[in-house]
């Protein structure tokens, strides 16, 4: 197959075949970012890079993160050809692993697999499915994210409706100290959630999902 094309505003990436073409998750996403020059950014499951791309832009550094060396290559390619390679390093791995424990970020973004199902479904695909109940991915990020972000840092998280949202809230409202819905679209199907959570509280002592 020949590569797909994604555009956000003025900028083009090529998907290639394997990686999660961009959608209106991803476009939600890339227009709340808000970043800065100031901003050091971590992406998770950066796939062809857009979102990495547009932090960027703005001035930002990032680290983007995948663990799929198809996302990794596809990535790669779209950071060179914005000539971006000073300011996003790409890194495979799963969820946190490629990121060093002292490493802490003003932003973290994330636009996880929401979607419930499971390798049983004859659609199946890793770039969508969040477990029987769409929230193993979130949940394993969420167990995660907070000590690596500044004090004053904030995360970004894309969510269904289908995958109980409410969940997701419950969780950020224990260990942010101001969390909200920074976006949202509506389908026939489902409502996209973007949860902004922002300034980490000591959680040492709260219980995991």
């Amino acid at each position: 197959m020949s590569p797909a094309a994604a555009f956000f505003e003025d900028i083009w990436v090529m998907v290639n075949d394997g990686v999660y073409e961009p959608a209106e998750d991803t476009f939600m996403l890339c227009a709340n970012l808000e970043t800065t020059p100031d901003d050091t950014v971590l992406e998770l499951g950066t796939g062809c890079g857009l979102v990495a791309i547009v932090a960027a832009r703005t001035g930002a550094k990032v680290i983007a993160t995948d663990q799929s060396p198809l996302a990794i290559q596809n990535a790669k390619s779209n950071v060179a050809f914005h000539n971006l390679q000073n300011q996003i390093e790409i890194r495979q791995g799963s969820f946190f692993d490629p990121i060093k424990p002292d490493e802490q970020f003003s932003l973290i973004a994330f636009n996880p697999p929401y979607l419930p199902g499971t390798t049983k479904d004859p659609a199946f695909d890793p770039t969508w499915s969040g477990g029987t109940e769409g929230r193993e991915v979130t949940e394993n990020f969420l167990s995660q994210c907070s000590k690596y972000l500044l004090p004053t840092g904030r995360l970004l998280l894309i969510q269904s409706t289908l995958s109980d949202p409410k969940k997701t809230r419950a969780h950020l409202e224990q260990r942010y100290h101001t969390v909200q819905i920074k976006a949202e679209k509506a389908f026939f199907f489902e409502r996209l959630l973007l949860f902004e959570a922002q300034n980490p509280i000591n959680t040492s002592k709260l219980k995991k999902l």
